[in-house]
Parts: C-alpha cells; sequence; structure tokens
C-alpha cells in the first residue's frame, strides 16, 4: 500500500519525516516547534557540523511551488552552513525534478539521494513499519 500523505498535517508530516529518515541514517533529530524555522525542521548535531532536515509538505501545492520555495530559503541554507542537509517532501518527483531541487538547494545536499519524495517515504514506512 502507498500513502500519499495528503491526510498529514504540516506538523505530522515533519515528525514521520524525522522520525523515518532519523531512522534511516540512524541519528536522532531535534524537533521544533511550528513556525518559522530558518531552512530546519530537524537537527542532529555532530562534532564536525550539523545535519538538517528539512520536510515541505507540498502534496496538493506540486514540484513548480516546492521549487520555488526552495529558492527563497538557499540563503537561510547557506547560512546555517550544515555539514549534510536532507530535503523531505510530500511532492511527487521524478529524477529531473531531484536533480533540478540539488541544484537549488547547493553543496550542503550530498546528492539527490538526500531529497526523499513520497515514493522514498514509502519505501521507508515498508522497511520501518
Amino acid at each position: 500500500m502507498a500513502y500519499d500523505f495528503s491526510s498529514l498535517s504540516h506538523i505530522e508530516f515533519e515528525d514521520l519525516a524525522r522520525d523515518l529518515v532519523g531512522r534511516e541514517i540512524d541519528k536522532r533529530f531535534e524537533a521544533f516547534p511550528e513556525g518559522p524555522d530558518d531552512a530546519m525542521d530537524g537537527r542532529h548535531a555532530l562534532a564536525d557540523g550539523d545535519i538538517v532536515l528539512q520536510a515541505k509538505h507540498y502534496h496538493r501545492s506540486g514540484f513548480s511551488a516546492l521549487k520555488s520555495k526552495m529558492k527563497s530559503e538557499r540563503t537561510a541554507i547557506d547560512g546555517l552552513a550544515p555539514s549534510r542537509y536532507i530535503l523531505v517532501t510530500s511532492a511527487s518527483l521524478t529524477p529531473k525534478n531531484k536533480a533540478a531541487l540539488a541544484e537549488i538547494v547547493g553543496p550542503a545536499l550530498h546528492g539527490p539521494g538526500d531529497i526523499f519524495g513520497p515514493g522514498d517515504l514509502n519505501a521507508l514506512l515498508r522497511k520501518y513499519r
């Protein structure tokens, strides 16, 4: 069974993203309250730099809205200067979409594999029941 995540609120989607990705990379992410987040919905602090997770619940808005939002957040991402940046979204993504987002996010994103779309989240739900 595949979920589209449309029934989740933004905060529920952020919680799910932190839990699933944290489990996958074996890191516990700090959670922050709802509201302005400076491009950070979760953080794992390391001696060599922070891992930052950003969750974007854009199921209804789609890729173009997500792309526009990530362009506007690039300055905040650069200001955070994380050792690793992970983007999780409910917007459907093609490989081409992931490559475009990787270009926008910049060097903090280690590659398109650090962008989790709904297909990736469903795979994690199957892996971590």
